[in-house]
């Protein structure tokens, strides 16, 4: 039964999540574990309503999570009674969300507990994620993208934004089918107006959307960064870094 009564941690409800997503069956069984194995507290936010309560993950099984119930009886009642559940954790400085619906009461000998399908999708959000640096207007960075079948040519695509997590870029409308939700493309590269040789990624594609972006370039497609280098990873971190002082440095001398 979980104890005391800890700060609650809001979730956070992000326009471009999709990019944080986690979908493999397999990574979303890895996350789940850790936060069984590590006895990770999580702040529970019963919906409608919002109501915070702390709880934590039991035990996972068959597609089955088991998740602890409450002291208060009311609170119970009202697990029962929710819609869903934001789950809102945190593991070595990462934070994860998921939703849990379907909740079942389990009462027994021991404390109460309810089981619930396991989710399909955990976000998985690192601080340096949250921030992007917007890049219209500024030096492009661009991404290449491989034909998608032999005797296409590749696509170069200017971005829109990047942080530490991913990029959107803009492209044409007639280049929008390369981008189908939930894929994966590997064989891109990112060049960044640093001199440095460009770099190999493969991006998950979260969303797309129209808007009114560049001259000619409707399309806006928010991609997510899979299994990024550490070494490509810093050095777009050192970019924003470094843009974002130039700008207020620009800003102090404007004043």
């Amino acid at each position: 039964m979980t104890a005391g009564n800890p700060q609650p941690t809001p979730p956070v409800d992000l326009a471009d999540a999709e990019r944080y997503l986690l979908r493999d069956p397999r990574e979303v069984v890895r996350v789940l574990q850790a936060l069984i194995d590590n006895r990770a507290l999580i702040s529970a936010h019963l919906m409608p309503g919002g109501l915070p309560c702390p709880t934590a993950l039991l035990e996972l099984a068959d597609g089955q999570v088991l998740i602890d119930g409450n002291r208060q009886e009311a609170i119970n009642q009202r697990m029962a009674g929710a819609d869903y559940l934001v789950c809102v954790s945190q593991l070595d400085r990462v934070r994860i969300q998921f939703r849990l619906q379907g909740l079942q009461r389990i009462d027994g000998e021991g404390p109460v507990a309810f089981r619930a399908p396991a989710p399909d999708a955990v976000m998985q959000l690192q601080r340096r994620e949250l921030y992007r640096l917007e890049l219209i207007p500024g030096p492009p960075v661009t991404l290449q993208v491989p034909p998608p079948a032999e005797g296409r040519p590749e696509l170069s695509a200017r971005a829109l934004d990047l942080s530490g997590g991913g990029m959107a870029v803009a492209v044409r409308d007639e280049d929008q089918g390369r981008f189908a939700p939930g894929s994966q493309i590997d064989g891109c590269t990112v060049t960044l107006p640093d001199g440095g040789p460009p770099m190999p990624v493969r991006l998950q594609v979260a969303h797309v959307s129209r808007g009114q972006l560049l001259a000619g370039f409707p399309v806006r497609v928010g991609c997510r960064f899979v299994g990024l280098p550490r070494n490509a990873e810093q050095r777009i971190l050192q970019y924003i870094f470094q843009v974002e002082r130039q700008r207020n440095a620009r800003e102090r001398r404007a004043v």
